[in-house]
């Protein structure tokens, strides 16, 4: 349904809230880590990586604008009040502002010089549009969703550490395999709330394919899993001992959350466990930069 735009609100800054700002920071703390951690392996910061970071930034910005048009079924039956779903942005200026991103993106990849982070920028371009569009999007399986977030994640870490031009030890990179394999255990938490939706826009999500109770066990055995893998990667690189632990506590609130939640909860309620989730994120990768540091 259509409402009246907010005559304030300037286009610029509604597809900006289209791509979703609180990920979109999200996506730069996975690259500044990589850099970080790059950087302190290579003893230097070159000018790459603030390239790179406005070529990841264009690229997700692309990335979760086309995914907004590709859910626009699903996001108005389930009351969303994002932009898109709201009318306040056309469908057709969405997906021009997604490919001048997208080419942006790509461009200035190309320009750092380095030739891993145009791999990387190519990769994510195309898993992150495969997610969406196509006569089958990765979105519509649970298969495909959890290859597309993980993979999303590891490639954003993988691209700062590209650009920075060092190679992260063994512990990080164990902590970046978990944090990625929690974005495709926990972020499923996020379709708890959408069963609805989900189903008429066709898409077969976790709670969709197998009902909210089996849903959130998955989920919470998914991410207790994670959080025993993670402090025993505590106990083995002591370097990460913090960032290991608050992945392991939040892993553990995202189980939690997911367990006590009923299938009739009101929608609010069911984005419990995926705000545990983010907030893990934002606990977590900052940490890691801590760790650097020190």
């Amino acid at each position: 349904m259509s409402l009246a735009r907010p005559a304030a609100l300037p286009v610029v800054a509604l597809l900006w809230a289209e791509t979703r700002p609180v990920v979109q920071a999200i996506f730069a703390l996975r690259y500044w880590t990589g850099a970080a951690l790059g950087a302190a392996g290579s003893g230097q910061l070159r000018p790459a990586v603030v390239v790179g970071a406005v070529a990841w930034l264009l690229l997700t910005m692309s990335i979760y604008l086309i995914n907004g048009v590709s859910d626009l079924t699903a996001d108005r039956a389930n009351g969303s009040a994002r932009p898109l779903a709201r009318g306040w942005v056309s469908e057709s200026g969405a997906v021009r502002t997604a490919w001048a991103l997208g080419i942006g993106g790509l461009l200035l990849a190309a320009a750092t010089g380095v030739p891993a982070v145009g791999v990387c920028a190519v990769a994510m371009g195309v898993l992150g549009w495969l997610y969406s569009v196509g006569p089958r999007p990765l979105k519509c399986s649970v298969a495909g969703t959890a290859v597309a977030s993980a993979g999303g994640g590891l490639l954003s870490y993988a691209v700062g550490s590209a650009a920075a031009g060092g190679v992260a030890g063994a512990g990080y990179l164990a902590l970046f395999g978990l944090l990625s394999g929690l974005m495709a255990v926990a972020g499923a938490a996020k379709d708890l709330g959408d069963v609805a939706g989900d189903r008429a826009a066709g898409r077969r999500t976790l709670p969709v394919v197998v009902g909210h109770r089996t849903a959130t066990r998955v989920i919470a055995g998914g991410c207790l899993v994670l959080a025993a893998a993670a402090l025993v990667t505590a106990g083995r690189e002591p370097e990460v001992l913090l960032p290991a632990v608050l992945l392991a506590l939040g892993a553990c609130a995202v189980a939690g959350w997911a367990l006590v939640t009923p299938g009739d909860a009101a929608r609010p309620l069911m984005r419990r466990p995926y705000r545990a989730f983010m907030v893990t994120q934002y606990a977590v990768n900052p940490a890691l930069l801590l760790s650097v540091l020190l």
